[in-house]
């Protein structure tokens, strides 16, 4: 009796040994594949932000690796950053697309009361005097591609962010630059329109090249 006792006495400890084994690493495999929250990682720095994408970014210049179809370079003068130098037009179509800051998102849209990021650069041009292209594929091909540091305001940047990296389909319009930061107006999926920098991690990750309508 003694010896059935302490057998069994061993086997309850070996399987308690088990149970917790396989609870830690369960608890481990979940901290490790699930996220803390939906929303992209802001990268505040060019040093952050050229560690985190070394394929992408250059500390030296604001250039980004392109990995969509080649097109030709449109122009190789310096980016400009001045008011004055932007199109009436393009000031024009910016103001316009600022002014739908909030409006929702909508699949096919191109009013305030929803609209997608397409349809946003649709009527903002329109509005402006300036008719393009519908959808974010067509824009690109329309647009001359230029390389990233030379992107100036009124310019397009085209994103892959669905499962095919290479296939553009969201693009935003460039309404600010700097050397520190490039910011766009875009409609998205989750928030609608709203203002977005290449700072941030998502949007850089996403990037496939930017575009210029003549």
């Amino acid at each position: 009796m003694m010896l059935f006792s302490l057998s069994r006495k061993r086997i309850y400890k070996v399987n308690l040994t088990k149970i917790f084994v396989v609870s830690l690493t369960s608890m481990m495999l979940l901290g490790t594949s699930s996220c803390k929250s939906s929303k992209p990682r802001i990268v505040t720095t060019k040093k952050e932000a050229a560690k985190r994408y070394p394929d992408r970014v250059y500390t030296s210049s604001r250039e980004v690796k392109a990995e969509s179809v080649e097109k030709p370079v449109a122009s190789t003068e310096p980016s400009r950053v001045d008011d004055e130098k932007t199109a009436p037009i393009l000031k024009d179509a910016i103001e316009t697309a600022l002014s739908y800051k909030g409006t929702k998102y909508k699949y096919g849209g191109s009013s305030r009361s929803g609209m997608d990021c397409s349809g946003l650069i649709h009527v903002s041009f329109k509005e402006a005097g300036k008719s393009v292209p519908r959808t974010s594929a067509s824009l690109y091909n329309a647009a001359s591609t230029i390389d990233f540091k030379q992107v100036e305001k009124g310019d397009l940047l085209f994103f892959a962010t669905g499962k095919n990296k290479t296939r553009v389909n969201h693009v935003g319009l460039v309404v600010k630059t700097t050397p520190a930061e490039i910011s766009f107006v875009h409609s998205t999926t989750s928030r609608g329109v709203i203002v977005s920098t290449m700072n941030e991690g998502y949007w850089l990750n996403a990037y496939l090249s930017a575009g210029r309508l003549e």
